[in-house]
């Protein structure tokens, strides 16, 4: 299967120390498919899905290797570029969905606008994919949340307006981050049942970042387990929790209560 996204030889280091945060990782996305990305707190998940948009701050940051989206390499794209990249082709949800919204503006405004920027329609259009794309995912009272300011709305709901945005949107790419984090039992598989059909709907490619085991075995078709910045094994979800070949991954299944060979038991 053609990869949508390729991630070649990808190095991060502080320019100061020149210490290493994430060492010569390499893995591809395929379009449809949802490639799970785990390991324990401070491996380098957020810091390698932040770089494959370029997000960190280049001023602390170097980051080396090739990332590509089709046959582009975004790093060599100036910003003016990526801008239109982001979004429109990648979409990305944080782990904190208070921090991806401008707590100034509506979150009409702000789905308004992102929308125009990715996509010529005028006003008028792009509000009603934006009302049509909430209640997608069950975000009832459409008219009364793009009203809202983000502080108005629970968690839960701006993880699902953010997967709203990338309903409209339909990029090639989405990058979840923790995306079930601090959610109650109900809205952590709300918010998983719509990533699943975003990728069934549009064939996008989801890298789906978690500690938490059973959301990736749950989801996931591919498997990369990161530890200290480095990714020491990739699989077919299967067989990473059938026969996990690293001693680290071996580890991480059975702190989560997970014994190898328990997908087929």
């Amino acid at each position: 299967m053609k990869p949508v996204l390729s991630v070649e030889h990808l190095t991060i280091e502080t320019i100061a120390a020149g210490q290493p945060l994430v060492q010569n990782i390499s893995f591809q996305l395929a379009a449809g498919q949802i490639t799970g990305l785990v390991g324990e707190s401070g491996c380098g998940k957020t810091v390698t899905s932040l770089a494959l948009l370029r997000l960190l701050d280049e001023k602390v940051i170097r980051q080396s290797g090739r990332i590509l989206l089709d046959a582009t390499d975004l790093m060599t794209l100036s910003d003016r570029t990526l801008r239109r990249v982001r979004g429109g082709q990648i979409a990305f949800i944080m782990q904190n969905p208070m921090s991806a919204f401008t707590p100034v503006f509506t979150i009409g405004h702000q789905l308004v606008e992102t929308i125009r920027t990715h996509d010529r329609c005028s006003k008028r259009e792009a509000k009603e994919r934006a009302i049509e794309a909430l209640l997608e995912v069950n975000l009832e009272q459409p008219d009364r949340i793009l009203k809202a300011y983000p502080f108005e709305l629970s968690g839960g709901m701006l993880q699902r307006v953010m997967i709203a945005l990338a309903v409209c949107l339909r990029p090639h790419v989405l990058i979840a981050d923790e995306p079930t984090t601090a959610l109650d039992v109900y809205n952590q598989k709300l918010v998983l049942y719509y990533l699943e059909k975003v990728r069934a709907t549009y064939d996008t490619a989801i890298l789906l970042i978690s500690h938490d085991l059973s959301v990736i075995a749950e989801m996931a078709d591919y498997v990369l387990v990161m530890r200290d910045g480095e990714i020491v094994e990739q699989a077919d979800v299967f067989d990473l929790f059938d026969r996990p070949q690293h001693p680290y991954t071996r580890r991480l299944l059975e702190q989560h209560g997970l014994q190898a060979g328990g997908m087929n038991a």
